[in-house]
Protein backbone atom coordinates (compact mmCIF):
# COMPACT_ATOMS: atom_id res chain seq x y z
CA UNK A 1 0.00 0.00 0.00
CA UNK A 2 1.41 3.40 -0.96
CA UNK A 3 2.30 5.89 1.79
CA UNK A 4 3.11 9.59 1.63
CA UNK A 5 6.70 10.33 2.77
CA UNK A 6 9.23 13.20 2.75
CA UNK A 7 12.51 13.03 0.85
CA UNK A 8 15.54 15.35 0.63
CA UNK A 9 18.00 15.22 -2.28
CA UNK A 10 21.28 17.09 -2.69
CA UNK A 11 23.45 18.69 -5.42
CA UNK A 12 26.76 20.59 -5.12
CA UNK A 13 27.30 24.24 -6.11
CA UNK A 14 30.40 24.97 -8.20
CA UNK A 15 30.20 28.63 -9.25
CA UNK A 16 28.33 31.89 -9.30
CA UNK A 17 26.95 34.41 -11.73
CA UNK A 18 25.52 37.77 -10.74
CA UNK A 19 22.58 39.50 -12.39
CA UNK A 20 22.39 43.29 -12.89
CA UNK A 21 20.34 43.44 -9.69
CA UNK A 22 23.08 41.64 -7.75
CA UNK A 23 21.17 38.35 -7.53
CA UNK A 24 22.89 35.02 -8.04
CA UNK A 25 21.55 33.06 -11.01
CA UNK A 26 22.31 29.36 -11.39
CA UNK A 27 21.00 26.35 -13.26
CA UNK A 28 20.66 22.95 -11.71
CA UNK A 29 19.44 19.45 -12.27
CA UNK A 30 17.00 19.12 -9.43
CA UNK A 31 16.07 15.47 -9.91
CA UNK A 32 16.98 12.38 -11.92
CA UNK A 33 15.75 8.90 -12.67
CA UNK A 34 17.24 5.71 -11.24
CA UNK A 35 17.82 4.41 -7.70
CA UNK A 36 18.80 6.51 -4.67
CA UNK A 37 19.82 5.59 -1.15
CA UNK A 38 17.97 7.06 1.84
CA UNK A 39 18.61 6.80 5.56
CA UNK A 40 15.71 5.88 7.81
CA UNK A 41 15.10 7.35 11.26
CA UNK A 42 16.52 4.21 12.91
CA UNK A 43 19.80 4.60 11.02
CA UNK A 44 19.12 1.89 8.44
CA UNK A 45 19.23 2.62 4.72
CA UNK A 46 16.80 1.88 1.90
CA UNK A 47 17.18 2.11 -1.84
CA UNK A 48 14.27 3.61 -3.75
CA UNK A 49 13.60 3.74 -7.48
CA UNK A 50 12.42 6.71 -9.57
CA UNK A 51 11.06 5.42 -12.88
CA UNK A 52 11.44 7.73 -15.91
CA UNK A 53 7.67 7.97 -16.32
CA UNK A 54 7.36 9.41 -12.79
CA UNK A 55 10.22 11.91 -13.13
CA UNK A 56 9.04 13.13 -16.54
CA UNK A 57 5.35 13.33 -15.57
CA UNK A 58 4.12 16.87 -16.46
CA UNK A 59 2.25 17.18 -13.16
CA UNK A 60 5.45 16.41 -11.29
CA UNK A 61 7.60 18.71 -13.43
CA UNK A 62 5.25 21.64 -12.86
CA UNK A 63 5.95 21.52 -9.11
CA UNK A 64 9.67 22.34 -9.59
CA UNK A 65 8.95 25.82 -11.00
CA UNK A 66 8.45 29.00 -8.90
CA UNK A 67 9.22 27.29 -5.61
CA UNK A 68 11.05 29.04 -2.72
CA UNK A 69 14.80 28.61 -2.22
CA UNK A 70 15.82 28.40 1.46
CA UNK A 71 19.05 28.49 3.49
CA UNK A 72 19.08 24.97 4.81
CA UNK A 73 15.95 22.89 5.18
CA UNK A 74 13.26 24.58 7.28
CA UNK A 75 11.83 22.56 10.20
CA UNK A 76 8.43 22.42 8.46
CA UNK A 77 7.12 22.25 4.94
CA UNK A 78 6.66 25.73 3.49
CA UNK A 79 3.31 27.37 2.89
CA UNK A 80 1.89 30.89 2.64
CA UNK A 81 2.08 31.36 6.40
CA UNK A 82 5.81 30.67 6.85
CA UNK A 83 7.58 31.05 3.48
CA UNK A 84 8.60 34.66 4.19
CA UNK A 85 10.51 33.48 7.28
CA UNK A 86 12.78 31.07 5.37
CA UNK A 87 12.93 32.12 1.70
CA UNK A 88 16.21 33.44 0.19
CA UNK A 89 15.31 33.03 -3.51
CA UNK A 90 13.16 31.06 -5.94
CA UNK A 91 13.27 28.62 -8.81
CA UNK A 92 12.42 29.73 -12.33
CA UNK A 93 9.18 29.06 -14.13
CA UNK A 94 10.75 27.10 -16.99
CA UNK A 95 11.29 23.44 -16.15
CA UNK A 96 12.09 20.64 -18.55
CA UNK A 97 12.91 16.95 -18.53
CA UNK A 98 16.08 16.14 -20.48
CA UNK A 99 17.83 12.78 -20.75
CA UNK A 100 16.71 11.52 -17.35
CA UNK A 101 17.14 14.83 -15.49
CA UNK A 102 14.81 17.62 -14.38
CA UNK A 103 16.42 20.98 -15.28
CA UNK A 104 15.38 24.23 -13.64
CA UNK A 105 16.87 27.70 -13.02
CA UNK A 106 17.50 28.95 -9.46
CA UNK A 107 17.81 32.64 -8.46
CA UNK A 108 19.20 33.57 -5.02
CA UNK A 109 18.05 37.05 -3.92
CA UNK A 110 19.25 37.20 -0.28
CA UNK A 111 22.60 39.02 0.06
CA UNK A 112 23.81 37.00 3.04
CA UNK A 113 23.10 33.71 1.21
CA UNK A 114 24.85 35.03 -1.91
CA UNK A 115 27.99 35.92 0.06
CA UNK A 116 28.06 32.51 1.73
CA UNK A 117 27.79 30.76 -1.64
CA UNK A 118 30.61 32.89 -3.07
CA UNK A 119 32.79 32.08 0.00
CA UNK A 120 32.01 28.38 -0.52
CA UNK A 121 30.29 28.25 2.86
CA UNK A 122 27.48 26.50 1.00
CA UNK A 123 28.37 24.13 -1.79
CA UNK A 124 25.20 22.18 -2.52
CA UNK A 125 21.44 22.38 -2.93
CA UNK A 126 18.88 19.94 -1.58
CA UNK A 127 15.34 19.49 -2.92
CA UNK A 128 12.66 18.82 -0.34
CA UNK A 129 9.61 17.04 -1.69
CA UNK A 130 6.77 14.65 -0.90
CA UNK A 131 6.24 11.36 -2.72
CA UNK A 132 3.87 8.43 -2.58
CA UNK A 133 6.10 5.47 -1.64
CA UNK A 134 5.15 2.14 -3.18
CA UNK A 135 6.87 -0.59 -1.06
CA UNK A 136 6.93 -3.08 -3.94
CA UNK A 137 10.54 -4.34 -4.35
CA UNK A 138 12.10 -5.11 -7.70
CA UNK A 139 14.99 -4.54 -10.08
CA UNK A 140 15.64 -1.64 -12.46
CA UNK A 141 16.16 -2.30 -16.19
CA UNK A 142 19.89 -1.96 -15.42
CA UNK A 143 19.65 -4.72 -12.80
CA UNK A 144 19.82 -2.63 -9.61
CA UNK A 145 17.74 -3.89 -6.72
CA UNK A 146 15.40 -1.56 -4.90
CA UNK A 147 13.01 -1.79 -1.96
CA UNK A 148 10.25 0.49 -3.29
CA UNK A 149 9.20 3.01 -5.91
CA UNK A 150 8.70 6.80 -5.63
CA UNK A 151 5.51 8.01 -7.30
CA UNK A 152 3.76 11.38 -7.63
CA UNK A 153 6.80 13.55 -6.85
CA UNK A 154 5.72 16.97 -5.53
CA UNK A 155 8.44 19.55 -4.73
CA UNK A 156 7.97 21.86 -1.72
CA UNK A 157 11.24 23.86 -1.67
CA UNK A 158 14.90 23.81 -2.75
CA UNK A 159 17.40 24.34 0.10
CA UNK A 160 20.96 25.68 -0.10
CA UNK A 161 23.12 23.60 2.24
CA UNK A 162 26.84 23.49 3.29
CA UNK A 163 27.30 19.92 1.98
CA UNK A 164 24.88 17.26 1.04
CA UNK A 165 25.07 13.53 0.67
CA UNK A 166 25.01 13.56 -3.13
CA UNK A 167 27.65 12.60 -5.58
CA UNK A 168 28.93 14.37 -8.69
CA UNK A 169 25.65 14.00 -10.55
CA UNK A 170 23.72 16.18 -8.11
CA UNK A 171 25.19 19.66 -8.13
CA UNK A 172 24.19 23.15 -9.11
CA UNK A 173 26.14 25.13 -11.73
CA UNK A 174 25.93 28.67 -13.01
CA UNK A 175 26.45 28.04 -16.66
CA UNK A 176 25.91 24.31 -17.22
CA UNK A 177 23.89 21.28 -16.10
CA UNK A 178 26.15 18.47 -15.05
CA UNK A 179 23.79 16.99 -12.48
CA UNK A 180 21.07 17.60 -9.94
CA UNK A 181 19.52 14.96 -7.79
CA UNK A 182 19.72 13.72 -4.29
CA UNK A 183 21.32 11.15 -2.09
CA UNK A 184 24.35 9.29 -3.43
CA UNK A 185 25.78 6.21 -1.79
CA UNK A 186 29.23 7.41 -0.80
CA UNK A 187 31.81 10.09 -1.42
CA UNK A 188 33.70 7.83 -3.79
CA UNK A 189 31.22 8.80 -6.49
CA UNK A 190 32.00 12.50 -6.11
CA UNK A 191 34.04 14.20 -8.80
CA UNK A 192 35.95 17.46 -8.86
CA UNK A 193 34.08 20.56 -10.00
CA UNK A 194 34.43 21.16 -13.71
CA UNK A 195 35.67 24.44 -15.05
CA UNK A 196 32.97 26.69 -16.34
CA UNK A 197 35.15 27.51 -19.31
CA UNK A 198 34.72 23.95 -20.62
CA UNK A 199 31.08 23.57 -19.62
CA UNK A 200 28.52 23.44 -22.36
CA UNK A 201 25.68 26.01 -22.09
CA UNK A 202 22.28 25.06 -20.80
CA UNK A 203 19.94 24.67 -23.73
CA UNK A 204 16.18 25.17 -23.88
CA UNK A 205 13.67 24.47 -26.59
CA UNK A 206 11.29 27.15 -27.80
CA UNK A 207 8.50 26.79 -30.34
CA UNK A 208 8.02 29.51 -32.96
CA UNK A 209 5.38 29.20 -35.67
CA UNK A 210 5.21 25.45 -35.04
CA UNK A 211 8.99 24.96 -35.22
CA UNK A 212 11.00 23.77 -32.21
CA UNK A 213 14.35 25.58 -31.85
CA UNK A 214 17.11 24.80 -29.31
CA UNK A 215 18.67 27.96 -27.85
CA UNK A 216 20.76 28.80 -24.78
CA UNK A 217 18.45 29.00 -21.78
CA UNK A 218 18.75 32.74 -21.28
CA UNK A 219 18.24 33.43 -24.97
CA UNK A 220 15.27 31.07 -25.03
CA UNK A 221 13.69 32.94 -22.12
CA UNK A 222 14.21 36.27 -23.87
CA UNK A 223 12.72 34.89 -27.10
CA UNK A 224 9.68 33.52 -25.30
CA UNK A 225 9.14 36.81 -23.46
CA UNK A 226 9.43 38.73 -26.71
CA UNK A 227 7.06 36.28 -28.40
CA UNK A 228 4.45 36.76 -25.65
CA UNK A 229 4.73 40.55 -25.91
CA UNK A 230 4.32 40.38 -29.66
CA UNK A 231 1.33 38.10 -29.23
CA UNK A 232 -0.35 40.56 -26.88
CA UNK A 233 0.35 43.47 -29.24
CA UNK A 234 -0.97 41.47 -32.17
CA UNK A 235 -4.14 40.66 -30.25
CA UNK A 236 -4.63 44.34 -29.37
CA UNK A 237 -4.11 45.35 -33.00
CA UNK A 238 -6.53 42.66 -34.17
CA UNK A 239 -9.19 43.89 -31.74
CA UNK A 240 -8.66 47.48 -32.86
CA UNK A 241 -8.86 46.43 -36.50
CA UNK A 242 -12.14 44.59 -35.91
CA UNK A 243 -13.62 47.63 -34.15
CA UNK A 244 -12.57 49.93 -37.01
CA UNK A 245 -14.03 47.50 -39.54
CA UNK A 246 -17.36 47.53 -37.66
CA UNK A 247 -17.38 51.34 -37.63
CA UNK A 248 -16.54 51.42 -41.33
CA UNK A 249 -19.42 49.08 -42.13
CA UNK A 250 -21.79 51.30 -40.13
CA UNK A 251 -20.57 54.45 -41.90
CA UNK A 252 -20.92 52.74 -45.28
CA UNK A 253 -24.52 51.78 -44.47
CA UNK A 254 -25.28 55.40 -43.46
CA UNK A 255 -23.69 56.65 -46.66
CA UNK A 256 -25.76 54.25 -48.77
CA UNK A 257 -28.95 55.38 -47.03
CA UNK A 258 -28.13 59.02 -47.63
CA UNK A 259 -27.38 58.32 -51.28
CA UNK A 260 -30.72 56.54 -51.65
CA UNK A 261 -32.62 59.35 -49.95
CA UNK A 262 -30.82 61.92 -52.11
CA UNK A 263 -31.77 60.04 -55.27
CA UNK A 264 -35.40 59.75 -54.14
CA UNK A 265 -35.55 63.46 -53.29
CA UNK A 266 -34.10 64.39 -56.67
CA UNK A 267 -36.75 62.20 -58.35
CA UNK A 268 -39.54 63.95 -56.47
CA UNK A 269 -38.08 67.34 -57.31
CA UNK A 270 -37.88 66.44 -61.01
CA UNK A 271 -41.51 65.28 -60.97
CA UNK A 272 -42.64 68.55 -59.37
CA UNK A 273 -40.67 70.56 -61.90
CA UNK A 274 -42.33 68.68 -64.77
CA UNK A 275 -45.75 69.20 -63.22
CA UNK A 276 -45.17 72.92 -62.77
CA UNK A 277 -43.85 73.22 -66.31
CA UNK A 278 -47.13 71.79 -67.77
CA UNK A 279 -50.03 74.23 -67.11
CA UNK A 280 -52.60 71.68 -68.31
CA UNK A 281 -51.81 69.50 -65.31
CA UNK A 282 -52.59 72.43 -63.03
CA UNK A 283 -55.93 73.01 -64.75
CA UNK A 284 -56.79 69.33 -64.46
CA UNK A 285 -55.90 69.37 -60.78
CA UNK A 286 -58.06 72.44 -60.21
CA UNK A 287 -61.01 70.89 -61.99
CA UNK A 288 -60.69 67.68 -60.01
CA UNK A 289 -60.49 69.69 -56.80
CA UNK A 290 -63.69 71.56 -57.71
CA UNK A 291 -65.47 68.26 -58.35
CA UNK A 292 -64.34 66.87 -55.00
CA UNK A 293 -65.50 69.98 -53.17
CA UNK A 294 -68.89 69.91 -54.92
CA UNK A 295 -69.34 66.21 -54.17
CA UNK A 296 -68.46 66.75 -50.52
CA UNK A 297 -70.92 69.64 -50.20
CA UNK A 298 -73.65 67.58 -51.82
CA UNK A 299 -73.04 64.73 -49.37
CA UNK A 300 -73.13 67.07 -46.38
CA UNK A 301 -76.33 68.67 -47.69
CA UNK A 302 -78.02 65.27 -48.08
CA UNK A 303 -76.96 64.05 -44.66
CA UNK A 304 -77.50 67.26 -42.69
CA UNK A 305 -81.09 66.35 -41.64
CA UNK A 306 -79.75 63.18 -39.96
CA UNK A 307 -77.51 65.13 -37.55
CA UNK A 308 -77.91 67.75 -34.88
CA UNK A 309 -77.43 71.35 -35.91
CA UNK A 310 -74.20 71.71 -33.93
CA UNK A 311 -72.62 68.49 -35.30
CA UNK A 312 -69.09 69.01 -36.67
CA UNK A 313 -68.49 67.30 -40.01
CA UNK A 314 -64.82 68.31 -40.20
CA UNK A 315 -62.34 65.47 -40.72
CA UNK A 316 -64.96 62.69 -41.06
CA UNK A 317 -65.03 60.76 -44.33
CA UNK A 318 -68.27 60.05 -46.24
CA UNK A 319 -68.52 56.34 -45.34
CA UNK A 320 -68.22 57.11 -41.63
CA UNK A 321 -70.87 59.84 -41.94
CA UNK A 322 -73.29 57.42 -43.61
CA UNK A 323 -72.77 54.84 -40.84
CA UNK A 324 -73.43 57.47 -38.18
CA UNK A 325 -76.49 58.73 -40.08
CA UNK A 326 -77.77 55.14 -40.24
CA UNK A 327 -77.51 54.90 -36.45
CA UNK A 328 -79.20 58.27 -35.97
CA UNK A 329 -82.09 57.49 -38.32
CA UNK A 330 -82.77 53.85 -37.45
CA UNK A 331 -81.71 53.76 -33.82
CA UNK A 332 -79.20 50.91 -34.37
CA UNK A 333 -75.89 50.34 -36.11
CA UNK A 334 -75.78 48.51 -39.43
CA UNK A 335 -74.53 44.95 -39.53
CA UNK A 336 -70.77 44.58 -39.73
CA UNK A 337 -71.02 42.80 -43.09
CA UNK A 338 -73.35 45.42 -44.58
CA UNK A 339 -72.10 46.85 -47.87
CA UNK A 340 -71.45 50.61 -48.01
CA UNK A 341 -73.95 50.88 -50.90
CA UNK A 342 -76.67 49.28 -48.74
CA UNK A 343 -75.99 51.68 -45.87
CA UNK A 344 -76.02 54.65 -48.22
CA UNK A 345 -79.27 53.45 -49.84
CA UNK A 346 -81.06 53.06 -46.52
CA UNK A 347 -79.97 56.47 -45.28
CA UNK A 348 -80.88 58.28 -48.45
CA UNK A 349 -84.18 56.38 -48.68
CA UNK A 350 -85.19 57.36 -45.14
CA UNK A 351 -84.21 60.96 -45.73
CA UNK A 352 -86.15 61.03 -49.01
CA UNK A 353 -89.21 59.53 -47.33
CA UNK A 354 -89.11 62.15 -44.63
CA UNK A 355 -88.69 64.90 -47.20
CA UNK A 356 -91.74 63.61 -49.15
CA UNK A 357 -93.76 63.38 -45.96
CA UNK A 358 -92.91 66.99 -45.20
CA UNK A 359 -93.99 68.05 -48.68
CA UNK A 360 -97.35 66.24 -48.33
CA UNK A 361 -98.06 67.87 -45.01
CA UNK A 362 -97.48 71.23 -46.59
CA UNK A 363 -99.96 70.51 -49.43
CA UNK A 364 -102.72 69.18 -47.10
CA UNK A 365 -102.68 72.15 -44.73
CA UNK A 366 -106.16 73.95 -44.29
CA UNK A 367 -106.70 76.94 -46.49
CA UNK A 368 -107.66 79.04 -43.48
CA UNK A 369 -104.27 78.44 -42.02
CA UNK A 370 -102.51 79.58 -45.16
CA UNK A 371 -101.25 83.14 -44.99
CA UNK A 372 -102.72 85.70 -47.33
CA UNK A 373 -100.79 87.08 -50.27
CA UNK A 374 -98.41 89.69 -49.08
CA UNK A 375 -98.57 88.44 -45.47
CA UNK A 376 -95.28 88.57 -43.60
CA UNK A 377 -95.65 84.99 -42.42
CA UNK A 378 -95.97 83.81 -45.99
CA UNK A 379 -92.89 85.72 -46.96
CA UNK A 380 -90.92 84.20 -44.05
CA UNK A 381 -91.93 80.68 -45.12
CA UNK A 382 -90.86 81.40 -48.66
CA UNK A 383 -87.51 82.60 -47.36
CA UNK A 384 -87.13 79.43 -45.30
CA UNK A 385 -87.71 77.23 -48.32
CA UNK A 386 -84.86 78.89 -50.09
CA UNK A 387 -82.50 77.31 -47.58
CA UNK A 388 -82.52 73.60 -48.37
CA UNK A 389 -80.63 72.72 -45.19
CA UNK A 390 -83.16 74.47 -42.98
CA UNK A 391 -86.04 72.86 -44.88
CA UNK A 392 -84.49 69.41 -44.52
CA UNK A 393 -83.89 69.86 -40.81
CA UNK A 394 -87.47 71.09 -40.34
CA UNK A 395 -88.73 68.08 -42.25
CA UNK A 396 -86.66 65.82 -39.99
CA UNK A 397 -88.11 67.45 -36.91
CA UNK A 398 -91.67 67.04 -38.16
CA UNK A 399 -91.31 63.55 -39.53
CA UNK A 400 -92.22 60.40 -37.67
CA UNK A 401 -94.60 61.87 -35.06
CA UNK A 402 -97.51 59.77 -36.21
CA UNK A 403 -98.20 56.25 -35.00
CA UNK A 404 -96.38 54.80 -38.04
CA UNK A 405 -93.13 56.71 -37.53
CA UNK A 406 -90.77 53.78 -38.12
CA UNK A 407 -88.35 55.13 -40.78
CA UNK A 408 -87.57 51.72 -42.28
CA UNK A 409 -91.29 50.84 -42.64
CA UNK A 410 -92.00 54.25 -44.11
CA UNK A 411 -89.19 53.83 -46.61
CA UNK A 412 -90.38 50.38 -47.65
CA UNK A 413 -93.98 51.64 -48.03
CA UNK A 414 -92.79 54.60 -50.01
CA UNK A 415 -90.82 52.36 -52.32
CA UNK A 416 -93.69 49.92 -52.79
CA UNK A 417 -96.21 52.67 -53.68
CA UNK A 418 -93.84 54.68 -55.80
CA UNK A 419 -95.60 53.58 -59.04
CA UNK A 420 -98.84 55.18 -57.87
CA UNK A 421 -97.33 58.59 -57.43
CA UNK A 422 -97.42 61.01 -60.38
CA UNK A 423 -94.20 62.06 -61.98
CA UNK A 424 -92.68 65.28 -60.69
CA UNK A 425 -93.26 67.05 -64.00
CA UNK A 426 -97.02 66.29 -63.91
CA UNK A 427 -97.56 66.67 -60.19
Amino acid sequence: MDSSVLRYDFAPITGSESTPEGYLRVWCRAARTGTQLYRRADGSQTREYRPPEEVSNPESLSTFGMKPATWGHPPVLLDSANTKQFQVGYSGSQVRYNDGFVEVALVVTDQDAIEKIKRKDATEVSAGYKVDFDPTPGFTPEGEEYAGIQRNIRVNHIAIVPRGRAGPEVRLLLDRMDAADAVAESSEHEMAPQSSSTASPVMATVKLDGLEIDLPAEAAGAVQSYSRDMGRQLQALTTERDELATKLDSLQADFDNLAYEKEAAEGRADALEEQLADPSDARIDTAELDQLVAARLATLQRLAPAFAEDFKFDGIDDSTLYVQAFKNLTGSAPREDAEPAYIQGVVEGVLAARADAEDEEGEDAPEGDSPEDGDDTHEDAADDRTDSTVALRDALKGAGRSASADPISAYRSKTADAWKRPLTATK
